[in-house]
């Protein structure tokens, strides 16, 4: 490509430069001219494919500027440059001719290679569409032929033509393409062409077609359209009008472009764009593993700067230490071989030495070809969570050895009890800060990928997506075992006793086990015994927990055969039964020497198990305090290569008439209620992300939402504004939502200080939810948020609100 620059500002000339090397690496060639007359001299002596413009020359100055040139040469698109308050200038140029027009100051370089290819693709459409009418104009005999090259150039660019001429349309082929109709249509009326609009943005089209036929003016939009055969596609339209010499109104002639495929690349370009703007460290690799590109996060967390890594494989990170780097090649060809994302914790140093360490996710970007192309390296800083590891192992080790000591004084042992208690708290205060740290960027994650989900997306990007998804919905399972161990082990864990259908607990599993066990290739059977009880009193829940935990386990560790769960009867009585569970494989089985540790907490049978196949080896410790803590007894049998058979039994009592189960604590996808549409909802919430989620979620429910970022603005939005419900976050600037809700319900009028209020927030740690309620909140929900559950909630929460408000007047 040959560029031609007319500026006589060196720095600026040097940025643009740049910029240009940024977007299109070697593949330019930049001419700079510093005065008009030496711009005018170099295009007389070679050809260029695009000239970038300064409005302010030393030998030339405004829009007379443009037109010197533009008279001179026709030829080559011209784009112009102005300054940060020429911006009208800009848009002048425009409509004498110039392509587009950019601001220094605020120029990026996607900003320029975008704005470079569209004016080359726009110029190049439009000299061809002009060569194309004015042969038709002069070869009135070949108009057939040239009408079907106008078609096929329309074609290529995927561009179809209108015209409304009175009360008469015309399209061209292409348009009827674009619309998905497989017969021309020889009479089209504007009514036909706005049934295939969009019915969201058929209003808005309308109105600006029969807008600008009022004010005769140009327009310029983006809209849906619902092809013939169903698809919605997106189109960028334009229109002008061609008058007479008396400058009357003549026609309004129109091109409708496709640019759906377009649209997604640069939608998916603001979700890179979201992630790279977060605090977290960003990289973005080669398929072999080399650095091409940091963002501020990185250069924060390690000191260095992308001249001091770029095409390196980051040894300086660590520390040219070569077992390190071995460690991270192998991840990085792991990533390459599987083309699916990996997490690892990683040792590094920064520039000054310092070590700290990460959790680090590669992401593999792949091409056409489904090959990987690029790598996304993001690293969370977990230095502190390591300090404190080693702190509490030491703590631990200090409780231990006092505790053996035993007698030796009353002093020392209750400085060893002081210590153990500190070590608790110092336990419980990190799982609490890790859980709330990671289900935040855990709610936008999950939040937007189910959103992204329900737009139209090609087969590549939805398996993308789907990657995403289970990712997310993996590493919640992780968050989720690791709080149900420490609730555990701190005593905090407590069951229900409701009526529930056995039946339809283990249906709802087997659909959920089922995909996961297809997609290996093992077979998933459920027998109940027919004289097991249906209808049984328990935890649900609980049940429901520990069989996917066993469940899960067993789709994990088989590859081929089959899974079989099996329910019998071995005792019943007039209020009671006790049941056997069993859950049987055939996969790689475990070794008789690890059948008595299988299930202590955080133990795999091997010591590559977790690095094979995942998980955090709390899931059969879990199940097996939930079986015991419920007075029940599991047990294990396994032969290696041959499977394993894991059994339990529970009691549960007989479900009597009065109190019939529901099915609620297993039932899913139940139907919402119903809420009014015209509810005006608070939100509050700092987090950018998590903001544009929650609100994405609401208006999709046809809410009104209004945003602040703190407690305080939330109270004085509160004190202007009456809200029908208020979803406080509880981590906040400023002011926390425990503070915040207290002086809603202590400061406010009677009817504003009884708006319903509900906690949506990262921390899910045990009295978490007892802790909002002491606060004054009406209801509690963790993130990452299910929107049903949260919709059930609001529900229940505007209920009882719009019942006090008939109660008190």
């Amino acid at each position: 490509m040959h560029i031609l620059m007319i500026e006589d500002n060196p720095a600026d000339a040097r940025l643009i430069d740049l910029y240009l090397k940024e977007a299109y690496s070697n593949g330019y060639v930049l001419m700079t001219a510093h005065k008009l007359s030496a711009g005018l001299d170099a295009v007389l002596k070679t050809s260029f494919d695009v000239i970038l413009l300064d409005l302010s020359l030393p030998d030339s100055n405004g829009l007379d500027t443009f037109v010197d040139v533009h008279e001179q040469i026709t030829a080559t698109p011209i784009i112009v440059l102005t300054g940060l308050d020429d911006e009208g200038v800009g848009r002048s140029a425009m409509k004498l001719g110039a392509q587009d027009f950019l601001i220094k100051g605020k120029i990026k370089s996607k900003d320029l290679s975008r704005s470079i290819d569209y004016s080359i693709e726009r110029y190049g459409l439009h000299k061809q569409l002009s060569e194309y009418s004015a042969k038709l104009e002069s070869q009135a005999k070949n108009l057939i032929s040239e009408k079907k090259k106008l078609s096929e150039a329309q074609k290529l660019a995927h561009v179809g033509s209108w015209e409304i001429e009175g009360v008469n349309m015309t399209w061209s082929e292409e348009m009827h393409r674009i619309l998905g109709l497989q017969e021309l249509c020889t009479a089209p009326t504007f009514e036909m062409f706005l049934r295939f609009i969009h019915p969201e943005d058929r209003n808005r089209f309308k109105e600006t077609i029969e807008g600008a036929l009022e004010k005769r003016k140009a327009i310029d939009l983006h809209h849906r359209i619902i092809r013939q055969d169903k698809l919605i596609r997106i189109l960028h339209t334009k229109a002008e009008f061609i008058e007479n010499e008396e400058s009357r109104f003549f026609c309004f002639n129109g091109t409708s472009q496709d640019v759906t495929e377009r649209m997604r690349e640069e939608h998916m370009e603001k979700l890179v764009l979201a992630a790279t703007q977060s605090y977290n460290s960003v990289v973005i690799r080669d398929r072999k593993g080399r650095i091409e590109w940091v963002n501020e996060g990185f250069t924060k967390l390690s000191g260095f700067a992308i001249e001091d890594v770029k095409n390196s494989q980051g040894e300086k990170l660590k520390n040219e230490s070569e077992k390190d780097i071995h460690i991270q090649n192998e991840y990085h060809k792991r990533v390459v071989r599987r083309k699916m994302p990996v997490t690892y914790e990683s040792k590094n140093f920064t520039s000054q030495g310092i070590l700290f360490w990460t959790i680090t996710t590669l992401t593999p970007i792949l091409d056409e070809n489904g090959e990987v192309k690029k790598i996304i390296c993001i690293d969370s800083d977990i230095t502190v969570r390591k300090r404190m590891e080693e702190e509490l192992m030491l703590a631990n080790k200090t409780s231990e050895e006092a505790l053996m000591k035993g007698e030796i004084a009353l002093f020392e042992l209750r400085t060893a009890k002081k210590q153990l208690e500190e070590s608790l708290k110092i336990k419980e205060m990190f799982l609490a800060n890790m859980s709330h740290e990671i289900r935040t960027p855990m709610n936008a994650i999950v939040g937007f990928t189910d959103l992204i989900a329900k737009a139209e997306l090609s087969p590549e990007l939805r398996k993308y997506i789907h990657a995403i998804k289970i990712s997310g919905e993996n590493l919640l399972v992780i968050i989720n075992d690791i709080l149900d161990f420490s609730k555990i082990q701190n005593g905090k864990i407590s069951f229900e006793d409701i009526g529930f259908k056995l039946p339809l607990l283990l249906n709802n599993l087997l659909e959920l086990m089922l995909p996961k066990a297809t997609q290996k290739g093992v077979s998933l059977f459920v027998s109940i015994a027919e004289n097991v009880p249906g209808n049984l009193l328990g935890d649900p829940i609980r049940l429901r927990q520990i069989l996917l935990n066993l469940l899960g386990n067993a789709v994990k560790f088989t590859s081929e055969g089959g899974i079989y769960m099996d329910v019998g009867l071995l005792d019943q009585s007039p209020e009671s039964v006790l049941l056997k569970f069993s859950v049987r494989d055939t996969g790689i089985g475990i070794p008789e020497n690890k059948l008595t540790t299988i299930f202590d907490g955080f133990t795999q049978a091997e010591s590559d198990t977790t690095r094979k196949y995942g998980g955090t080896g709390l899931g059969l410790s879990i199940a097996k305090q939930l079986i015991e803590l419920q007075k029940g007894i599991i047990s294990v049998e396994s032969t290696v290569g041959k499977g394993t058979t894991f059994s339990f039994e529970l009691r549960f009592q007989l479900c009597q008439d009065s109190r019939k189960p529901t099915g609620k604590a297993v039932e899913r996808n139940e139907p919402l209620p119903e809420i009014s549409r015209n509810l005006n909802i608070l939100l509050v919430e700092d987090n950018q992300l998590n903001q544009v989620l929650a609100a994405k979620v609401l208006t999709d429910w046809n809410f009104k939402v209004e945003i602040a970022e703190n407690g305080v603005v939330a109270l004085e939005m509160i004190r202007k504004t009456d809200f029908d419900l208020v979803l406080m976050d509880i981590q906040l600037p400023v002011m926390d939502g425990y503070e915040t809700t207290r002086h809603i319900r202590t400061t406010m009028p009677l009817l504003k200080s009884n708006v319903p209020v509900i906690a949506m927030t990262a921390h899910a740690m045990a009295g978490e939810a007892e802790k909002c309620l002491e606060a004054g909140m009406n209801d509690y929900i963790s993130k990452p948020f299910n929107p049903q559950l949260l919709y059930a909630k609001m529900s229940e929460a505007i209920k009882r609100a719009k019942e006090f408000r008939k109660a008190n007047g």
